[in-house]
């Protein structure tokens, strides 16, 4: 978990770009200047991941290659031979908020890798809102083909990966999680200077 610094720089220079013509448009602002300077105590951390998907397989957790029925295994068998072993999951992230108010979090960059061969990077463009004192929960939707990633590794070694996704007994996976959080202020987007990396390694 690593803790963000640095939101209140960011937050004096979103609100000295703003004019104020009315109280309300002041207190409006006051107040969602207070709830994202709350995001610098917040911590972020990676849950895990789950929905694993392969070719249309619902991969249920702790499910392994002698869990396939006969014709997923002639379809997982096709595509290994065609180079493809497409797969979708989500990776869920924590936000703790221990503040006595809200914090705001407009969009999130974000990069992900698996055992430090990156698989993507994109933009969560959904802000979302951490209520005083809880915990909420963001899940990325990821879609990859493992086969692409991994083309130097065997057959076996890449549908090994998939299955380990969901929990299967094999050699441990180093999920490399980064963020970069973005707040608003007033229509304003401002991204933090430096993403945040948030790694886990599944067992």
């Amino acid at each position: 978990m690593k803790r963000i610094l640095g939101i209140g720089i960011a937050v004096a220079l979103a609100l000295g770009t703003v004019t104020f013509t009315a109280c309300d448009q002041l207190a409006q602002i006051a107040s969602q200047a207070a709830q994202v300077l709350n995001l610098k105590n917040c911590n972020f951390s990676v849950n895990g991941i789950n929905q694993i998907n392969m070719l249309g397989i619902n991969l249920s957790k702790g499910m392994d290659k002698s869990n396939l029925n006969a014709t997923q295994i002639i379809n997982v068998t096709n595509a290994l031979l065609n180079k493809k072993l497409p797969v979708s999951f989500n990776v869920n992230i924590d936000v703790d908020n221990p503040n006595g108010i809200a914090a705001t979090l407009g969009k999130m960059d974000y990069v992900i890798a698996l055992n430090n061969r990156e698989i993507i990077s994109s933009t969560f463009n959904q802000g979302f809102s951490i209520p005083a004192n809880s915990k909420g929960q963001v899940s990325i939707p990821i879609t990859t083909d493992l086969f692409q990633l991994f083309s130097g590794e065997t057959a076996d070694a890449i549908l090994n990966l998939a299955f380990k996704l969901a929990g299967a007994q094999s050699e441990p996976v180093n999920l490399g999680v980064k963020v970069k959080p973005y707040i608003k202020i007033n229509n304003q987007s401002l991204a933090y200077p430096d993403f945040i990396t948030i790694d886990k390694v599944l067992n």
